[in-house]
């Protein structure tokens, strides 16, 4: 056998192999990966999400091109590093995932319902992001692309092809100034961008858009069949947690790099790519002065790494105990964000394409998130020999790399149930991923609504607008300042043999968190109301958004006064602000050969919050 790899001894107890080769058996009957490679596909598929592929390359170009990638890569190192290698370790060091992890410092514990909470809402109408390249793709397989074409029954009037051909009906006049003289009523009052077959088809076919938050509509069963096609996919590939995910990812967290490159390659070949590229690359280093350009780096490498989501810990929970957990952030941190800035020369090449064929300025055709994935680059694809073929195969590459990210964050819901409930629901892992599927698909039908693409964006829009960033502040402040950094360290040198380095400790208790509280303060007062497209939301609708905001952060305010109130019974208020804020009996070693050794540290005295800064500093 392998040496490190996990076995099983005669009792059947998971078992952990030593660096210097003696088996012992790990404290709980938990899963684990079977090979090192299975959980670092799983999280390579994780960071490398939508967010590297359909924002990164907007962002990029609105904050300065190729000089914005000199901030992200700085945020990458300062904050989305440290933060990874904080939550896998924490978490593979107890092999507790997020419902239970923040048994290091009770006080906090509500923080652990409260991601579960979030990523329970995101998980479900995520499942549109997997629908809708379904969709895409069973379309791309007609003999004309229908999004490529007006005339359609769900052409506007004003649909325009290339800029040249207006449609009016099933009649065609000749010349873009024809637009004043045509007689038309707009299916969507607030239109986005110009009236092109691929715009159309997304806002009218797809999402068959209505003309406000107020007008539900009818349900598109089209988009239905795929979601419940998307659902199922997903039930059998994680039915049996991380044994059966962990193979899947095989495929899924690969195959979008080989279709990528060929798409990148063939994008090459046509005239434009180069001029889409140089505009990608070519830097304006003025922007760098700007302090929005470097919250939006921050916030980007966020949105990427996904620290504050519980996908992180769940997948490290289920970690042996000896992993290089360091290493293994630094790796994932890397690939994820190189993914990103590969990804914008795919896109800004295929944008140059466009732009030559089209005559539409490169500027003019950036767009982000669905608009990019589902309008601007079916446009460009189309420009391409064999179009269907190119088209299916992108679409394939949205599919698996959604699901890859819907892997993990269901994964944090069943784990989470699971670990509440280990010895009654262990067994019936299955039945609870089933319920939840089934939960997921039916909240979901209601966003396949012709008024679900203002709902999808008013949760999108708050849901995360508070959670995981203060998620974030608050753990990084909570491992460094009240667990220590001393402990972390001797923690991380129980699983590695050696303690964090300056550098490390330096980047966890003073630069992170300083970095984590500007940017959230900074985020909180540019926030603004959601739009979409022209479309202006309703008063009551910010209303609801920032109720939709407050609710999962509910469970951290009462957990802090439940955790303090149950140490007062003889104790005094400091006593038991200090018992709260002390490691929980359970929180050990997750390896018992270092159980009683963690013991007798703690009896001989937990340190203080004013001893932690000293060794800080020390340090």
């Amino acid at each position: 056998m392998d040496k490190g790899r996990s076995k099983e001894d005669d009792a059947g107890l998971p078992m952990t192999q030593s660096p210097g080769g003696k088996t012992t058996p790990l404290p709980q009957a938990r899963d684990s990966w079977g090979r090192h490679l299975d959980y670092m596909l799983t999280m390579v598929g994780y960071s490398v999400g939508l967010g590297n592929l359909l924002r990164f390359p907007y962002i990029c170009n609105r904050n300065g091109g190729g000089a914005f990638v000199i901030p992200y890569i700085i945020c990458v190192f300062i904050t989305g590093f440290p933060m990874m290698f904080l939550e896998s370790s924490m978490s593979q060091f107890s092999r507790k995932a997020i419902l239970h992890v923040w048994s290091f410092c009770p006080m906090f514990r509500g923080i652990g319902i409260a991601t579960v909470a979030i990523t329970f809402v995101y998980s479900t109408f995520y499942t549109l992001y997997l629908a809708w390249p379904i969709y895409y793709m069973v379309k791309s397989c007609s003999t004309v692309l229908p999004w490529s074409t007006c005339g359609n029954d769900w052409n506007s009037d004003l649909c325009v092809e290339d800029g040249n051909t207006i449609y009016d009906n099933n009649s065609t006049v000749q010349g873009t100034n024809s637009i004043n003289t045509i007689t038309a009523v707009d299916r969507w009052e607030n239109v986005t961008l110009a009236h092109t077959p691929f715009e159309e088809f997304w806002q009218y076919n797809v999402l068959n858009v209505s003309t406000g938050l107020e007008d539900v509509g009818s349900i598109q069963w089209e988009i239905v069949g795929c979601l419940f096609a998307a659902t199922t996919i997903i039930f059998v590939c994680i039915v049996r947690g991380i044994k059966s995910a962990g193979k899947v990812v095989y495929v899924t967290a690969v195959l979008p790099y080989f279709l990528l490159i060929a798409i990148f390659i063939a994008t090459l070949l046509q005239p434009g790519a180069s001029d889409g590229i140089l505009y990608y690359v070519v830097p304006d280093f003025s922007k760098l002065l700007e302090v929005q350009v470097w919250v939006e780096a921050c916030l980007q490498v966020f949105y990427s790494l996904g620290p504050g989501w519980g996908m992180i810990g769940t997948a490290a929970s289920y970690k042996q105990f000896n992993r290089p957990c360091l290493r293994d952030s630094l790796i994932l941190s890397i690939v994820s964000e190189g993914t990103s800035i590969f990804s914008g020369l795919v896109t800004f090449s295929i944008l140059g394409v466009m732009s030559q064929k089209t005559g539409v300025p490169i500027a003019n055709v950036v767009s982000s998130g669905p608009g990019l994935g589902f309008v601007t680059y079916p446009q460009a694809l189309a420009q391409l020999p064999f179009p269907q073929v190119w088209s299916f195969l992108f679409f394939l590459m949205l599919l698996t790399i959604g699901l890859d990210t819907q892997f993990l964050s269901m994964e944090v819901v069943v784990t989470a149930i699971v670990d509440q409930y280990p010895k009654r629901l262990i067994k019936w892992r299955w039945l609870v991923t089933l319920v939840f599927c089934l939960i997921s698909y039916l909240f979901t039908i209601g966003f396949c609504t012709q008024g679900g693409p203002y709902m999808f964006q008013l949760i999108d829009w708050y849901a995360a607008s508070l959670g995981p960033m203060l998620f974030c502040t608050i753990e990084c402040v909570a491992v460094g300042w009240i667990y220590g950094i001393k402990q972390m360290s001797r923690d991380f040198e129980m699983m590695t043999g050696k303690p964090l380095s300056p550098p490390v400790k330096i980047l966890l208790t003073c630069v992170t968190p300083a970095v984590l509280v500007i940017v959230f303060i900074m985020t909180l007062l540019r926030y603004k109301p959601p739009t979409y497209g022209k479309y202006v939301f309703p008063s009551y609708a910010s209303t609801i958004g920032w109720i939709i905001a407050a609710l999962p952060l509910l469970p951290i305010p009462i957990y802090m006064v439940r955790i303090v109130r149950r140490h007062m019974t003889t104790r005094s208020f400091k006593k038991s602000l200090n018992l709260a804020l002390s490691p929980a009996d359970d929180w050990l070693p997750a390896d018992v050969r270092y159980r009683e050794e963690y013991r007798m540290h703690r009896l001989a005295g937990r340190p203080t919050f004013t001893s932690n800064i000293v060794d800080i500093y020390k340090q």
